[in-house]
């Protein structure tokens, strides 16, 4: 299997494992030249992992991994550009488990690499390590992930986050063995003009994961190299139907994507496909058709843009202006198309502004209430709103059209900075869907 556990612009991790202990090598080379490079692993081991460096970024490769216990599979990856302006694509393919059909499993890889993207996103549940019911039913149900998806990852990177079928609480679990990851639970990583926040969602795993999430969710919506914010994870705060929302989630995550504008929210868990309606600015799109047996789904509810029941994959087209979401089924067939526009509000420098020092909020209005307005003023507290700190008026860059306001950060703030703005003519405000904007400072540790 192909992962990115270092620079996916640079590097790719190579990964598997034998029942019987013995050298390996790696051939690879970029697509199209005869020239090849070897990278060998001398001692006998029943793993094998070789991250292979020093590759050059947007460039296809393929690679033959060979064992000396006569162990042979050929393959291709692909490395994220350099330039963040420039395009990609990738797939989003989750849960197989809960009831795997396995012809439809094999459909929908079909169906992945004849879409041909630039990499592979899952949110997990590929195999059954929590609910089998002994040892051997563990075995048979990552034996059945590689025999359905075996085609698909010798085609591309596959990026994943753990499932609540995959059991990534028990150290000695098979996720943990057969999965390189950067970590086992939570990650980053950009390719492009976008960043991808990989987070744990299984069982109560929300709360001890946000203080975590909510510094990932800042160091990227304030990185000016940085347009697409996407969390991904495997339960889904949003569903409607046989399998709903996570409540946990709900309460202590989707504030955040929200307070961060958080642009598209990726997840599975319900084995359907929903694409909701921006909710307080968010996108938040479902897909768990990868070979689970599918759910009932409710397409009429209130906050779904689109939904329905069906084996199936989402498929991304991602430039510095829009993504373009399609949901196709195993044959291709697109049955639904949606578009994201770019188009952040704040950013903040340094990015976990320190106290005593000063910081600048950067304030873009276009297509929120102040767009029109000729003057607009900061209103910064402390906390959650706890202690006025000021109202400052911004000053307009005219190349731009963005207001700017430099500012000392108190001592007194113990966490964050907390702010909105407000048109001093008119009264009127920009409280991001009243939830407000937030800053958590530098920690001093």
């Amino acid at each position: 299997m192909a992962t990115w556990t270092e620079d996916p612009r640079t590097t790719v991790t190579l990964a598997w494992e034998r029942t019987e202990a013995a050298p390996a090598w790696v051939v690879y080379g970029e697509e199209g030249s005869d020239s090849s490079l070897r990278a060998e692993q001398p001692e006998p081991a029943h793993r094998h992992v070789f991250t292979l460096r020093n590759l050059q970024p947007g460039t296809r490769y393929r690679y033959q991994v060979h064992g000396a216990d006569g162990y042979e599979v050929a393959g291709r990856f692909w490395t994220a550009p350099a330039d963040p302006a420039r395009p990609f694509t990738f797939v989003l393919h989750n849960d197989l488990q809960g009831g795997i059909n396995p012809a439809a499993a094999h459909a929908v890889a079909a169906g992945v690499i004849q879409a041909d993207p630039d990499f592979v996103l899952s949110t997990g549940d590929l195999a059954d390590s929590r609910y089998a019911a002994d040892y051997g039913g563990v075995l048979a149900s990552w034996r059945l992930f590689f025999e359905c998806l075996g085609d698909e990852l010798a085609q591309f990177v596959f990026q994943s986050v753990c499932g609540n079928h995959d059991e990534p609480e028990n150290p000695d679990s098979f996720w943990h063995r057969l999965i390189e990851l950067p970590d086992s639970h939570d990650y980053t990583f950009n390719v492009g003009s976008a960043r991808f926040i990989m987070v744990d969602s299984t069982e109560s795993e929300a709360p001890s994961r946000t203080a975590w999430l909510a510094r990932e969710l800042q160091r990227a919506a304030f990185d000016p190299s940085v347009t697409w914010v996407v969390p991904a994870f495997h339960r889904p705060p949003f569903s409607a139907g046989e399998r709903g929302g996570d409540g946990s989630i709900r309460d202590w995550w989707v504030p955040l994507f929200t307070k961060y504008e958080a642009d598209l929210v990726l997840s599975g868990h319900a084995h359907t496909y929903q694409r909701t309606r921006p909710i307080d600015g968010v996108s938040y799109l479902v897909s768990g058709g990868g070979g689970g047996w599918p759910y009932q789904v409710d397409p009429q509810a209130p906050f779904i843009a689109h939904a329905t029941s069906t084996f199936h994959f989402a498929w991304f087209r991602v430039t510095p202006d829009m993504i373009e979401i399609e949901g196709r089924l195993p044959d291709g067939t697109v049955f639904d198309r949606g578009a994201l526009a770019a188009g952040r509000h704040v950013r903040v420098e340094p990015v976990f502004p320190v106290r005593g020092s000063d910081c600048t909020i950067w304030y873009d209005p276009a297509g929120g209430p102040l767009a029109e307005s000729p003057q607009v003023t900061l209103h910064l507290e402390r906390d959650g709103f706890s202690e006025f700190i000021l109202d400052q008026p911004m000053e307009r860059e005219s190349a731009t059209g963005r207001w700017r306001a430099t500012c000392t950060v108190p001592e007194s703030v113990k966490w964050h900075l907390a702010f909105c703005f407000f048109d001093p003519e008119s009264y009127r405000w920009h409280n991001n869907h009243a939830a407000n904007w937030q800053a958590l400072v530098a920690r001093e540790w």
